[in-house]
């Protein structure tokens, strides 16, 4: 089965790829909601979260054969790639994977039209938006189980949250 996608916007960030791509905590920026899905915008002020869904746009055909990674993600944590254990890419947020769809949750600063001005961002400039959900009490998860390869990274680090 195939499908096409059409994307309701674009993201705005005012920081090449690599700063992007190397920050903690992501980057600050806007999301711009194409004018003829701006009407979805209706009651999103509020909101102290979203979530957004985006095409990683950038992702090579190569890498969407891609099945196997080390979630290199957690060398910002001051792990060595060499100690992250190879694992399957449905296990990471690796952008190499067959559908190569992003999932985050951005803080939302304000609203202006159909601009929303967003912190924590890990998103490319120009990166196509497919879509946008409020991030609501429903969805926290207070019974979280990990996996042991990921619980020794977390010892590693000594931090929480990896």
């Amino acid at each position: 089965m195939v499908f096409n996608l059409i994307p309701i916007g674009v993201v705005h960030v005012p920081f090449d790829d690599e700063v992007v791509r190397n920050s903690f905590d992501g980057v600050s920026g806007s999301i711009e909601v194409f004018q003829e899905f701006a009407d979805g915008l209706v009651g999103i002020d509020g909101f102290s979260h979203i979530i957004v869904v985006a095409y990683l746009h950038k992702t090579l055909e190569d890498h969407r054969k891609t099945l196997i990674v080390r979630p290199r993600r957690l060398v910002k944590f001051g792990l060595r790639l060499e100690d992250i254990p190879e694992v399957g890419v449905f296990c990471t947020d690796s952008p190499h994977r067959p559908n190569p769809i992003g999932i985050t949750i951005v803080r939302l600063l304000k609203r202006e039209g159909r601009f929303l001005h967003v912190n924590g961002l890990d998103l490319f400039n120009k990166t196509p938006v497919i879509d946008l959900r409020p991030y609501t009490p429903d969805r926290v998860v207070s019974e979280l189980k990990l996996p042991t390869w990921y619980l020794r990274l977390v010892e590693m680090v000594g931090v929480r949250g990896v």
